[in-house]
């Protein structure tokens, strides 16, 4: 393997270091809303809330990658409902 082929994938591991936390953040954040929403008798999707989301992100992208943020964001969208969804079923 090349020297710069493993300097790039170093990069990518660091970043991977980055998100991981970002992401578990994350889903402390939807544990706490799901519980919110299950108290107030929300259901847990929100697609209104989740294009908003799509949105911001895809700005937030620029144009050039606003597609494949946005991709990445709906499948975290999808496992952080899919939480939700558990916990509601698990009574917490």
């Amino acid at each position: 393997m090349s020297e710069e082929l493993e300097k790039e994938r170093s990069r990518v591991t660091a970043a991977d270091e980055k998100i991981v936390p970002l992401l578990l953040e994350r889903m402390e954040a939807v544990a706490e809303i799901g519980r919110i929403k299950q108290r107030e008798g929300l259901g847990v999707k929100d697609v209104g809330r989740e294009r908003k989301v799509l949105d911001r992100v895809g700005e937030l992208a620029g144009e050039e990658n606003a597609e494949y943020v946005q991709e990445i964001y709906r499948e975290i969208m999808n496992q952080a409902c899919r939480f939700q969804e558990r916990q509601k079923g698990e009574g917490k």
